[in-house]
C-alpha cells in the first residue's frame, strides 16, 4: 500500500510540474504578442592559434600581389637611355696616391668603377635589381627555404667581389679574401645586426655575416682602410629576385601567377631609396615566360652616387675624369 502511494504522489507531482510549465508558455507568447520579443543573440567564437604556430599572411603582407593558379618567370632586359659614358677608374694602375705599402696590391691594375655599366652595343644597364617589393603568400614549394650553400664575399685587388650579393633572410654569407693585406668589411643595416670586423690577408676560411631579417633594399658594404672600395648585400624574405647581367638581362623564376608589384632598383638611382621604379604590375602567366622590358633616361641617374664622399670625387677628378657634382653633393 506504501508503495501505491508513492507511485501516486511522485504522478501528482509530474502533473503539477506539465501545468506550470504551459501556463509559463503562455504567460510568455501573451507577453511576446503584445511588448515584442527580443531579437535573436548571434554569439561568435574566435579561435586564436598558438603562440608558436604557423599563420597565414596577412592582406598587409601580401600586398601588391594578386593570387592565381600555377607558377611563371618573368624576363627582360634594362636599357640605358642614352650615351654609354666611359668612366674614369677608381683606382689607376701605380696610382700614387694609393699608400705605398698597399700599392703593390691595390695598384697593380686599374680598378674599374662599377656604379654605371651599360653596354655599348645594345645600351644593357648592368647591375640593376629587379625585385618582387612583397613576400607572396604562395611560395613555389622547392624555392621556399633558403639555400644552405654558403655565398662567398671576396676582396681580391683592393675590390669587393662580387659587386652586389643578393641572399635570403638566413642563407649563409662568408667574407674571404685573396688579398696579402688587411681589409675592414663594414655594413650599417636597419634592421639587422651591423657588421664592422677586419678580414686578415688572404683569409680563404671565411668570417661569418649573419642577415636573420629582410632589408627594405640593399645595404651598403665598404672598407675604412681603403675607402674607393664598395659593394652591396641585399637579403630578402623570398626568392624573387634578379640581377642584371653585362647585357642588361635578368630572370626571375617560379613567380606565383598572378599581378604582382616589383620594384626596381640601382645604386644611382634617384632619392634615398635609390628606385628607378615603385610598384611596377606585371601580370605573370603561368607555365611560361612573361617578358617585361625597362628603359630609363639618363637623367634619372645621378652624375655622381649620391653616398660618393666629395674627397674621393676630387681624387677622380685629379685623375683626368669629368666630375659633374649633383646638387645633393653640392650640399654636403
Amino acid at each position: 500500500m506504501t508503495r501505491k502511494l508513492q507511485i501516486e504522489n511522485c504522478k501528482l507531482r509530474i502533473a503539477n510540474w506539465a501545468r506550470r510549465a504551459t501556463l509559463a508558455g503562455f504567460a510568455l507568447s501573451a507577453l511576446c504578442l503584445f511588448t515584442g520579443c527580443p531579437g535573436e543573440q548571434v554569439v561568435t567564437v574566435v579561435m586564436r592559434p598558438d603562440a608558436g604556430a604557423a599563420s597565414t599572411p596577412t592582406a598587409e603582407e601580401t600586398e601588391g600581389s594578386t593570387a592565381a593558379a600555377g607558377f611563371g618567370n618573368l624576363i627582360g632586359t634594362v636599357i640605358f637611355e642614352g650615351p654609354p659614358r666611359n668612366l674614369p677608374p677608381l683606382v689607376a694602375k701605380d696610382d700614387p696616391k694609393v699608400k705605398p705599402e698597399d700599392r703593390a696590391v691595390c695598384a697593380a691594375e686599374p680598378i674599374p668603377d662599377e656604379s654605371l655599366l651599360v653596354n655599348p652595343d645594345n645600351k644593357g644597364l648592368a647591375n640593376v635589381i629587379v625585385f618582387l617589393e612583397k613576400r607572396p603568400a604562395n611560395i613555389k614549394p622547392e624555392l621556399a627555404k633558403p639555400p644552405s650553400d654558403p655565398i662567398l664575399f671576396d676582396q681580391k685587388g683592393c675590390r669587393f667581389l662580387p659587386h652586389i650579393v643578393l641572399l635570403q633572410a638566413g642563407q649563409p654569407l662568408l667574407v674571404v679574401s685573396g688579398d696579402p693585406i688587411p681589409h675592414n668589411t663594414h655594413t650599417d643595416p636597419k634592421r639587422n645586426t651591423g657588421f664592422n670586423q677586419v678580414i686578415k690577408p688572404e683569409d680563404r676560411k671565411g668570417t661569418p655575416i649573419e642577415y636573420k631579417k629582410p632589408e627594405a633594399g640593399p645595404i651598403e658594404v665598404r672598407c675604412d682602410y681603403h675607402p674607393w672600395m664598395k659593394a652591396y648585400h641585399f637579403p630578402l624574405d623570398h626568392p624573387y629576385v634578379a640581377l642584371t647581367d653585362k647585357d642588361g638581362k635578368f630572370r626571375i623564376e617560379g613567380l606565383p601567377a598572378g599581378t604582382h608589384a616589383f620594384n626596381v632598383w640601382h645604386e644611382r638611382g634617384p632619392g634615398s631609396g635609390r628606385l628607378l621604379e615603385r610598384k611596377l604590375q606585371i601580370k605573370i602567366e603561368p607555365d611560361k615566360d612573361t617578358t617585361k622590358d625597362l628603359s630609363y633616361a639618363s637623367a634619372k641617374f645621378a652624375s655622381v652616387p649620391g653616398s660618393l664622399p666629395r674627397a674621393v670625387a676630387y681624387e677622380r677628378l685629379l685623375q683626368g675624369g669629368p666630375i659633374e657634382l649633383t646638387q645633393t653633393e653640392e650640399q654636403r
